[in-house]
């Protein structure tokens, strides 16, 4: 491995901290979805909804509006099927490039006692983690791209008398419901795109709302939440369009104004990620090349 300050791909730079490996470090990476189907704000709360510190060794890093997994033919996602909604194209749970950075910062530590990026998570005490009614309200009323009304919950069961939390006897068979664990998702902004995290590039230099849920449709057990496929409403090309359908998120060409501007916002959110060190130098230029050759405006 070279001299920190001479790697190009790892994009790490001197001055970063470094530190004995003493303990081993615990690295996870959640997309959106983690939250509204796998109950991922007890990562950081209790069941009682309290915060909880993270201890010293532990990274947590959250790919913002991103979805568990996946199902894509390109930039514009499938017809909606069992879904009410399209698929979410952001590339999976662990944005692929999020996770080789990551990789990276993780072998550096391992290797060297390099620390890490500090844990980029949704949190309670910033407000970027909110109980469920109001991340409905926070949400843009976009047509066509209903919010969920519920997300996985948790209760505790109850199995009798004879059964504690290192096991025992099952008196109650089927068991009681008990209490019900208190959770959060993710607040979004005025575009629907979660504020917390990483903020991939996906979301960034965005083409449209993406989301880590998705809601059935008619027929398919609506309004339940539908897999872990996430969804996607893509953004009006113009002011005009995007007026004429009544929907308030700006169009693309309010937000970059023409090719060049696209290809200028994807230049300097590579240049931040890869400062942030969760994006490699030669996947910022991959990000580049395909928005200098992308159609994305004229």
């Amino acid at each position: 491995m070279r001299e920190i300050g001479a790697d190009p791909v790892s994009g790490v730079h001197d001055g970063v901290m470094k530190r004995p490996a003493t303990d081993p470090l615990v690295m996870q990476t959640d997309s959106e979805t983690e939250f509204w189907q796998l109950r991922g704000s007890l990562n950081v709360q209790d069941g009682r909804g309290e915060p909880v510190r993270l201890p010293d060794n532990v990274r947590l890093y959250f790919n913002s509006s991103a979805a568990h997994s996946m199902r894509v033919t390109g930039l514009r996602t499938n017809p909606a099927g069992a879904s009410a909604l399209c698929s979410n194209p952001t590339p999976g749970g662990t944005v692929i490039e999020t996770a080789r950075a990551t990789l990276v910062a993780m072998d550096l530590w391992a290797d060297r006692g390099i620390d890490p990026p500090r844990s980029n998570y949704p949190q309670l005490e910033d407000g970027t983690l909110i109980p469920l009614d109001r991340a409905q309200r926070r949400f843009p009323d976009i047509a066509g791209h209903p919010f969920p009304t519920v997300q996985n919950e948790l209760d505790l069961l109850v199995f009798g008398p004879l059964f504690g939390r290192l096991g025992g006897v099952l008196s109650l068979q089927p068991p009681l419901i008990g209490p019900r664990y208190q959770q959060y998702v993710p607040r979004s902004d005025e575009d629907g795109l979660n504020v917390a995290g990483v903020r991939p590039m996906q979301i960034r230099v965005p083409l449209g709302t993406s989301t880590g849920w998705n809601i059935r449709a008619a027929g398919h057990r609506a309004p339940n939440l539908c897999g872990l496929t996430g969804s996607f409403l893509a953004f009006a090309n113009t002011k005009a369009d995007r007026l004429a359908s009544g929907d308030p998120r700006k169009s693309l060409q309010e937000r970059y104004k023409d090719h060049d501007g696209f290809v200028k916002a994807v230049e300097k959110a590579a240049r931040e990620l890869v400062r942030e060190r969760f994006l490699l130098q030669q996947d910022a230029d991959a990000f580049i090349a395909a928005a200098q050759g992308s159609t994305i405006l004229p």
